[in-house]
């Protein structure tokens, strides 16, 4: 005879086989649906690499229009890919999605920077001098005059070689900038559009958005402020930007910038008559700093970077036509430049300047109490070699071989 109890430990026995059983089933039906999902990522980034394959390539030309592609021709793999100009930098944007499953990237590039020139200056019929502790080591393109040695205040060139790389003959004007990338430039510094500017604490943009125009009508200084990402600030008047003001990958425009002594960020500054940076700022990669002087300006269009300040990027100074006030880069005394500095004009230096990467000018100064020096380079550290391998430059730079790469990643 079979006890009562044990139909009893036969139903618990059976119940707790179904739920095992029930449980079994729900883990391997969610084990299954996490495989898939993986599965799905994983084949979301190798579209994401072939995407951002095919953005740098050169065939991927076009700007400000979006190309979606079927990567594999069966449906399955979609990418949306776009180009923008962001200042003086490429940004692309780049979209893959399978069901639900979205991967979004946004990045800038750059051009991969193979010159091996240090310096470039402009053949005027006039030699270059140097003199005290001054020291070029890369390859310059210089004057048919060449290089010569000189005493300044009594003291001669201190160096073994004038120069340490090979010389080759530079030309009657500076290499070409891309005009497109100007004209674009020349557009928002005659714009007056945007959002009123009335940010108290921060403002940031993901650069998968549309960029968020604002435009400084009465505010003449930025304040203590974060300003981040896909933003471009338009003033019709001079900005001041504070030492305490945070910028991070944002474009400004204006006639004239001031920036505070003491600012930290990375950002791109466009005006069309100076741009004054004060004593010990620094400004990271990659940066940029740039005058446009209109064909019809009467000032000499300037940049100028105070004393003691480091610089990550590019300093240009720019005029299509040479008028009688040439454009002028000019960097204060124990400055730090990382990158390259362009002028159509001169390039003003102070004593003890260090340069690491290119210069290119039609004419350099020093000014002295005594006397102002043309064509000459006093204590100029001007090294080409040990800027950072990993450096890009920018498009707007005309060259033979535009080979891009990764930039910045960006959110």
């Amino acid at each position: 005879m079979v006890k009562a109890a044990a139909l009893y430990i036969v139903i618990v026995i059976s119940l707790l086989i179904a739920v095992i059983s029930a449980s079994l089933l729900t883990v391997a039906f969610y084990y299954r649906l996490e495989v898939q999902k993986k599965a799905r990522m994983d084949k979301l980034l190798e579209n994401v690499q072939s995407g951002t394959a095919i953005m740098l390539s050169e065939g991927f030309t076009k700007y400000d229009e979006e190309l979606i592609l079927d990567l594999y021709g069966d449906e399955k793999d979609s990418v949306i890919l776009s180009k923008t100009k962001w200042g003086v930098f490429d940004q692309f944007a780049l979209k893959t999605f399978e069901l639900k499953d979205t991967i979004k990237r946004s990045f800038f590039s750059g051009t991969i920077f193979t010159d091996q020139n240090a310096i470039y200056l402009a053949d005027e019929d006039r030699p270059i001098s140097v003199s005290g502790k001054t020291t070029i080591t890369g390859n310059g393109q210089l004057p048919k005059a060449g290089l010569k040695q000189a005493y300044v205040d009594g003291t001669p060139y201190l160096g073994k070689e004038m120069i340490y790389g090979t010389i080759s003959d530079s030309g009657r004007d500076l290499p070409p900038l891309d005009e497109t990338a100007i004209k674009k430039i020349r557009l928002y510094l005659d714009s007056s559009g945007g959002l009123d500017f009335n940010i108290k604490d921060s403002v940031s943009n993901s650069f998968q958005n549309k960029e968020l125009i604002y435009h400084l009508a009465d505010l003449q200084k930025i304040g203590a402020v974060k300003v981040s990402g896909k933003i471009i600030l338009i003033s019709d008047t001079t900005i001041n930007i504070n030492a305490d003001t945070r910028l991070e990958d944002v474009q400004v425009y204006a006639p004239a910038i001031v920036v505070e002594s003491g600012f930290k960020g990375s950002c791109q500054l466009f005006a069309t008559d100076s741009i004054a940076i004060g004593k010990d700022c620094v400004f990271e990669y990659p940066s940029f700093a740039g005058v446009f002087k209109p064909e019809d300006g009467k000032m000499q269009s300037k940049v100028s970077l105070g004393e003691g300040s480091k610089f990550s990027g590019i300093l240009l100074s720019y005029e299509n036509k040479r008028s009688d006030l040439q454009t002028m880069v000019s960097l204060g005394k124990n400055c730090l430049v990382n990158g390259e500095i362009y002028a159509t004009g001169y390039i003003k230096l102070e004593r003890d300047i260090t340069i690491q990467g290119k210069v290119s000018a039609k004419r350099f100064m020093l000014q002295t109490p005594q006397t102002l020096y043309e064509n000459y380079l006093i204590d100029l550290v001007l090294n080409r070699k040990i800027l950072s391998k990993y450096y890009l430059s920018s498009t707007i730079f005309k060259r033979e071989k535009q080979e891009q790469k990764i930039l910045k990643w960006l959110h």
